[in-house]
């Protein structure tokens, strides 16, 4: 997404940039296969409408979220994933150059936002206080796809 800060990209890569075409869904049984095809039809997104992807360590979130951001961008929704670490850097920086509003406002344009690890790396007080606000100002406005890692086996 260009024209975020001055011309950089605002989407951090995910580590993977697989599609769900390439996901062995018999190989990780926790993946609710019929759920992912509903959701790849970008309905959500129509509907404005968050999910959150809740899992241990290697049970496909990270492959499953940016194909379904590649899906929606098939369907020239816009999307663009990011690592929540990442987003809540970003956000300070506006912050501090007094570019907070510009970038929640194309924050809260986009249809769908992928947010990535939400919760597994801490962050500042200030960060997570910036997205929140962010969070909040995209409520009926767009759909948020976050993951979650469990740092526990169940």
């Amino acid at each position: 997404m260009e024209g975020i800060r001055t011309g950089r990209r605002l989407a951090a890569r995910f580590p993977s940039a697989e599609t769900l075409n390439s996901f062995d869904f018999p190989a990780i049984r926790s993946v609710n296969k019929p759920l992912v095809v509903e959701l790849s039809h970008c309905e959500l997104v129509e509907r404005r409408q968050n999910v959150i992807d809740v899992g241990n360590s290697g049970a496909g979130k990270t492959h499953v979220a940016p194909g379904l951001d590649l899906i929606a961008c098939q369907h020239d929704t816009s999307a663009v994933p990011i690592q929540v670490v990442d987003l809540a850097h970003e956000m300070m920086e506006a912050r501090d150059d007094r570019q907070s509003l510009d970038l929640n406002r194309q924050l809260s344009r986009l249809k769908l936002l992928t947010v990535n690890e939400l919760g597994f790396v801490p962050l500042s007080r200030t960060g997570a206080d910036l997205l929140f606000d962010a969070f909040s100002q995209r409520c009926e406005r767009g759909s948020i796809l976050g993951t979650i890692t469990f740092l526990f086996n169940q």
